[in-house]
């Protein structure tokens, strides 16, 4: 047995473990590496927008993202099983000569049992390794199946954060801004549901935040920008009654505060809530969410 293998193997994969699971299941953000790779790939993309001054390159980096961790965890618990099983020469066998595989042969061998195809050209050397195969195994059925729900529950959380970002600029659609602040009284209670729902769906699927908006209609950053310019209008004219959005916004500044916590620098990084109103705290946040979309040239960009 090698121990130094084995070690290594044991580590990447509680890494590659924990990583995964706490992404994808936890309701409680992303693991360490995947919030890491996230970030940068992210970054990269932004970075490319404006080098070559366009939104459509920032299309592909929802999808580059996940591609990204998929590769990592795949990868990762490939390359851990392989270790664990190259740290015992005798920890397979091939089926038809029950000649100890070699390095290229448990490549080749870690990779099905992960997939699960098992065709039986190799077989484990002892009782001991049967297990450890078997947890392998079924370790890579979980491994597919968990991944498949997530994507599609990440594909459920993009499409209703663009839905939502349409259903704030059809409320900007009116010319006075008398009747947009109307609407708002009228769909105050559905707004706050929604930015309540895309706030839980951030918390459970961070990668929802790299899926950029090409469209600024579209763009649910550039709306809670709009939606918050009308907030605070009604907030600083006394012929507006402020008690009817409240609880709206209330739950913008929720909000604001979960994605303070990982994706945006906070504004008290710049300043302490005691020096600022809490009106231009939520206004400085919102502006960094929207250079963290890229929408960071200048306020007519997205007006």
């Amino acid at each position: 047995m090698n121990w130094i293998l084995f070690i290594t193997s044991v580590v990447l994969l509680l890494t590659v473990i924990h990583d995964f699971f706490f992404t994808v299941i936890s309701i409680n953000g992303a693991g360490p590496i995947s919030s890491k790779f996230s970030a940068l790939i992210s970054t990269l993309f932004l970075k490319m927008k404006s080098a070559l001054k366009t939104r459509k390159v920032l299309k592909y980096s929802g999808v580059s993202v996940i591609l990204a961790l998929t590769i990592w965890w795949i990868r990762g618990l490939w390359l851990g099983f392989y270790l664990l099983i190259l740290s015992d020469d005798l920890s397979v066998f091939t089926a038809s000569t029950r000649i100890a595989a070699d390095a290229f042969d448990k490549i080749y061998y870690s990779g099905y049992v992960l997939s699960t195809m098992g065709n039986g050209d190799f077989v484990p050397g002892s009782s001991r390794w049967q297990i450890v195969i078997a947890v392998f195994s079924f370790s890579g059925f979980i491994f597919i199946t968990t991944a498949m729900t997530y994507l599609i529950s990440v594909s459920s959380a993009v499409i209703y954060k663009r839905s939502f970002g349409l259903y704030i600029s059809d409320m900007m659609a009116f010319d006075k801004e008398q009747d947009k602040i109307n609407c708002i009284y009228e769909n105050a209670n559905i707004l706050r549901t929604m930015v309540n729902r895309h706030n839980q769906n951030h918390l459970a699927y961070p990668v929802v935040h790299y899926f950029f908006s090409i469209d600024r209609e579209a763009s649910f950053s550039v709306g809670l920008w709009n939606l918050n310019e009308l907030l605070a209008a009604i907030q600083n004219k006394s012929e507006y009654h402020t008690y009817k959005v409240i609880p709206l916004i209330r739950a913008i500044d929720g909000y604001l505060e979960t994605i303070g916590q990982s994706f945006i620098p906070k504004a008290q990084d710049y300043a302490t809530r005691s020096e600022m109103s809490i009106k231009n705290f939520r206004e400085q946040q919102i502006d960094n969410l929207l250079k963290s979309d890229g929408w960071d040239k200048f306020k007519k960009e997205y007006k």
